[in-house]
C-alpha cells in the first residue's frame, strides 16, 4: 500500500513537472488584474486609459462585499498608463506593460499612499517613482518659498539655489537609473518622455556683434530641434499617456515662434517621425487639425489649411468619413483665398450714391475692409471707433471700404447719413459679389486690413489692434 502511494505521488509529480516545463516560456494570454479596495464594497469600478488629453473606459467590474474583484480579458490590453476609477470618480494610475497578470490592494480615501502591487515589478517601480517625485516637488516648493523670503541675502540665496540644483540632479539620476534598468519597457518610455534636452552654454566670441542675442538664438534653436529627443514617435505606447499631448501642445504654443512658416515645417517633421505607426500618425494629425483650427492667433488659419490639404484632403487620413471630408473641403475653400499675405479678392459693387466702387482701384497706403451692419450690437460699438481711427489720416494714407452685409437699403442710408460717414460705403443686396465665400463672412463686424498692393496684412482683428498697427506703420 505504501509503495502504491509513493508511485502515485511520483506520477503526479512527473505530470506537474511536465506541465510546468511545457508551459515554461509561454506567454500568458489576455489580462488579469486582481483588485482589492478597502472601503469600497458592492460597487462598480472602472478600468480606463489615457489617450492624449482624454480618458476612455475599457472594462468594468463589480467589487464584492470584501472590496475584491478582477479585471479580466482574453486579449491583451494596449500598453500605456491606465486608471482605476472609483464610483466617486476618484482614480489612481497604474502601468499596463507586457505582463498583464498581477494584483493590487489599496484603501479609500488615500489610494496613492496605501497602494501596493504584487507580481508587477514595473508598477512597484512606477509607484516608487511617483512618490519620489511628490516628495521632491514638496521640497522644491519649500526651498522656493525660502528663496523669496531671502531676496536681500545673496549668501543665503546661493545656498538655497545649490539645494534646488541638488534636487534636480537627484531627479535626473532617478530618471537615468530607471531608464537604464528597464530599457524597452513602458516604464522607460514614460520616464524618458518626461525629460527635456539639456541646452549647451554656447560660448560666443566677444568679437561677435550682439553676442547675447546670438547665444539666445543658438540656445533656442537647440531646444527647438531637440525637444522630442527622448520620445520615439513611432512607438504608440506614448499615445496612451497624457505626456505626449502635453508636450506637443507646449511645443507648438510656447516653444515655437508663433508664425506659420515656423510652425508648418515642424508639423511635417513630427508627423514623418511616426514612421508608419498608424496610431501616433492619427493622433498627431488629429491634434494639429483641431488645435490650429481653434487657435485664436491671427494667421494660424494658414496652418489649418496646410494640415487639412496635406493630410486629410489628400486621402492620408483614411479614418475620416466622406461627410466630414466634405465639410472640411468647404472650410478650406472658404479660408484659403483670404490667408494673410494673399492678394485680397476684388469687390466691385454699388456705393450709397449709386455709383460702382472697386476695392482694387483704391489708391491708399492702407485699406480697411470693414464688414458691418447698423443693427449689429457689436457693430454699434466698433463702427464709431473705426471712424475715429479713419479721421486721424488722410485718404492717401488710409481708406475704409465699408461693406454693408444686409439688404435694407433705407435703414443703411439713414444710419450712414446720420453719422456722416463719408468713407466708401458699399452694399450688395443681391449677393452678386459672392463676398461671404470670398472673405468667409459669417458674422459682423469683421475687419480686414490691406496694404497698398491690396495684400492682406491683418484679418479679423479688433479695432484696438487695428489702431495700434496703423500707429506703428503710419503714425498718429
Amino acid at each position: 500500500m505504501r509503495y502504491f502511494l509513493k508511485s502515485k505521488l511520483l506520477s503526479i509529480l512527473v505530470i506537474l513537472i511536465f506541465v510546468s516545463l511545457n508551459s515554461f516560456g509561454k506567454e500568458r494570454k489576455g489580462y488579469e488584474i486582481k483588485v482589492q479596495i478597502n472601503g469600497i464594497q458592492n460597487s462598480d469600478i472602472y478600468l480606463g486609459f489615457h489617450h492624449g488629453n482624454k480618458q476612455f473606459l475599457t472594462d468594468t467590474i463589480r467589487l464584492n462585499d470584501e472590496g475584491r474583484g478582477t479585471f479580466r480579458g482574453d486579449e491583451k490590453l494596449e500598453q500605456g498608463i491606465y486608471l482605476i476609477i472609483t464610483p466617486a470618480k476618484n482614480y489612481f494610475e497604474l502601468l499596463i506593460g507586457e505582463d498583464q497578470h498581477f494584483s493590487l490592494v489599496t484603501s479609500k480615501p488615500d489610494f496613492m499612499n496605501t497602494l501596493k502591487f504584487e507580481g508587477a515589478e514595473l508598477n512597484s517601480e512606477f509607484l516608487y517613482y511617483q512618490r519620489f517625485m511628490v516628495e521632491q516637488n514638496r521640497k522644491r516648493r519649500k526651498l522656493t518659498q525660502k528663496l523669496k523670503k531671502n531676496k536681500e541675502n545673496e549668501e543665503v540665496q546661493k545656498k538655497i539655489r545649490s539645494q534646488i540644483d541638488s534636487l534636480g540632479n537627484q531627479v535626473k539620476n532617478m530618471w537615468d537609473n530607471l531608464i537604464s534598468e528597464y530599457e524597452g519597457t513602458v516604464l522607460a518610455v514614460v520616464i524618458k518622455a518626461m525629460k527635456n534636452p539639456e541646452v549647451p552654454d554656447f560660448n560666443i566670441s566677444d568679437s561677435v556683434e550682439n553676442k547675447d542675442s546670438v547665444r539666445w538664438m543658438k540656445r533656442y534653436q537647440f531646444y527647438r530641434d531637440h525637444y522630442f529627443d527622448y520620445i520615439d514617435l513611432s512607438d504608440d505606447r506614448i499615445v496612451r499617456t497624457p505626456i505626449l499631448h502635453n508636450k506637443v501642445k507646449n511645443y507648438f504654443d510656447n516653444i515655437l515662434i508663433q508664425k506659420p512658416d515656423s510652425i508648418i515645417p515642424r508639423i511635417d517633421w513630427m508627423i514623418e517621425q511616426t514612421n508608419g505607426n498608424d496610431e501616433t500618425f492619427k493622433f498627431l494629425v488629429q491634434f494639429m487639425l483641431n488645435h490650429f483650427q481653434k487657435k485664436n492667433i491671427m494667421g494660424m488659419d494658414e496652418v489649418f489649411v496646410h494640415v487639412a490639404e496635406k493630410y486629410y484632403l489628400s486621402g492620408r487620413a483614411d479614418w475620416v468619413d466622406s461627410a466630414t471630408l466634405s465639410k472640411l473641403r468647404d472650410k478650406v475653400r472658404k479660408t484659403k483665398p483670404n490667408l494673410i499675405g494673399n492678394k485680397a479678392p476684388n469687390l466691385k459693387i454699388p456705393t450709397s450714391t449709386g455709383e460702382f466702387a472697386s476695392l482694387h482701384d483704391i489708391e491708399s497706403d492702407f485699406v480697411i475692409l470693414y464688414f458691418w451692419e447698423p443693427n449689429c450690437g457689436h457693430c454699434k460699438t466698433v463702427t464709431p471707433k473705426i471712424w475715429d481711427i479713419y479721421k486721424k489720416y488722410n485718404r492717401n494714407q488710409l481708406e475704409v471700404f465699408a461693406f454693408y452685409t444686409q439688404n435694407n437699403k433705407q435703414e443703411w442710408l439713414e444710419y450712414i447719413n446720420k453719422h456722416e460717414f463719408d468713407w466708401i460705403n458699399v452694399y450688395d443686396p443681391h449677393y452678386i459679389s459672392n463676398f461671404r465665400q470670398k472673405y468667409d463672412i459669417y458674422s459682423t463686424p469683421t475687419i480686414y486690413l490691406l496694404d497698398k498692393n491690396k495684400e492682406i496684412v491683418a484679418k479679423r482683428i479688433s479695432y484696438k489692434s487695428l489702431g495700434e498697427f496703423l500707429k506703428r506703420k503710419i503714425g498718429n
